[in-house]
């Protein structure tokens, strides 16, 4: 009898501990790498615009890294701080949140981007579209009110709020797999 009390206080020990430990709040650590993750996503915008340069493959590959990483150092710092404590929704939350902070600090300043200091590439953007859309509605031959309808869709994908809402969407999609991926990496 004294065996099986033994083991059992033990067992009950043991759950105790695991209930003991409180996971600190992600609030913080969401902020603070959402404000770096925007910032960055800013910094590269901002870069391309000044230095004239055209997003090619090699810069979206560096950012993908430079993004990924920013994920990775916040999950890891939590886990760290966290006493070594990590679930897979933990980091899941944690990514989606650093990802709706810096997506959204990124779009609202992407809108004021496309929208004051560089209205013309919204412009070129338009023209470039409407000459796509008016060689699909004769290949296809589109006449009447599904070549409007097809005219008029066409330029809400050219506006910096279609851009800057696409550019959120990304984000946090890119931010989920991200820390999906951490997550399942570095989970307990």
């Amino acid at each position: 009898m004294l065996d099986n009390f033994g083991l059992l206080s033990y067992i009950c020990g043991l759950f105790r501990n695991t209930m003991e430990h409180q996971d600190i709040a992600l609030k913080d650590y969401a902020k603070n790498y959402g404000f770096i993750y925007g910032g960055y996503s800013i910094l590269v915008l901002l870069l391309l615009y000044l230095f004239n340069y055209e997003q090619n493959t090699g810069i979206a590959l560096l950012n993908f890294i430079i993004n990924t990483a920013i994920v990775f150092l916040a999950i890891n710092r939590y886990k760290s701080d966290n006493e070594g404590h990590l679930g897979l929704t933990q980091a899941i939350k944690l990514g989606l949140a650093i990802g709706a902070i810096g997506g959204l600090i990124y779009a609202i300043y992407m809108y004021v981007h496309y929208t004051y200091l560089q209205p013309d590439f919204i412009v070129t953007l338009k023209e470039g579209l409407k000459t796509s859309v008016e060689a699909e509605i004769e290949r296809q031959n589109l006449t009447g009110e599904e070549a409007e309808t097809t005219r008029e869709i066409s330029t809400v994908f050219a506006t910096p709020f279609f851009m800057a809402t696409s550019a959120l969407i990304s984000i946090l999609l890119k931010t989920l797999f991200v820390s999906l991926v951490v997550g399942l990496i570095k989970k307990n």
